[in-house]
C-alpha cells in the first residue's frame, strides 16, 4: 500500500468515526442530502522534533493524528482524552468493508486497444 493510500484510509476512518458518533445538541431534522458529511474538519502535517509524523485531523468537538511509523489513527475528544485508537489492521479491516464489492466475473471477454 502507497503512503497514499494509507492517508487516504486515515481519512477514511476518521470520517467513519465522526459520522458514528450522536449528534445530542443538534433537533432531529430531515436529511435532504445524507451523503453530506456531519461536521467540517481541517487537516495538517504533523511533525514532532522537526520530523515529520503523521497528519493531524481536527474538528471541533474532536481531533485525530495519524502516526505514520506507528501505523495508527489515535482519536481524541474535545477535552484532549484518547477516545480510540484504530491499528493498521483495524483500519484496513473499515476501510474494506466501505470498499464497494467488485464482480470478478466477467460476462463478456476484455477488449484491448491494438
Amino acid at each position: 500500500m502507497t503512503p497514499s493510500q494509507k492517508l487516504a484510509r486515515a481519512r477514511h476512518c476518521f470520517q467513519a468515526w465522526l459520522n458514528a458518533q450522536p449528534e445530542d445538541d443538534s433537533p432531529q431534522t430531515i436529511q435532504i442530502r445524507p451523503s453530506e458529511t456531519k461536521a467540517e474538519w481541517s487537516e495538517s502535517v504533523f511533525i514532532c522534533d522537526g520530523f515529520y509524523r503523521g497528519r493531524r485531523f481536527r474538528t471541533d468537538s474532536a481531533s485525530a493524528i495519524w502516526f505514520t511509523e506507528e501505523h495508527e489513527l489515535k482519536i481524541h475528544d474535545a477535552d484532549g482524552s484518547c477516545v480510540a485508537t484504530l491499528t493498521s489492521a483495524e483500519m484496513e479491516a473499515q476501510f474494506a468493508a466501505a470498499q464497494p464489492q467488485t464482480d470478478t466475473t466477467q460476462s463478456e471477454p476484455l477488449r484491448r486497444a491494438a
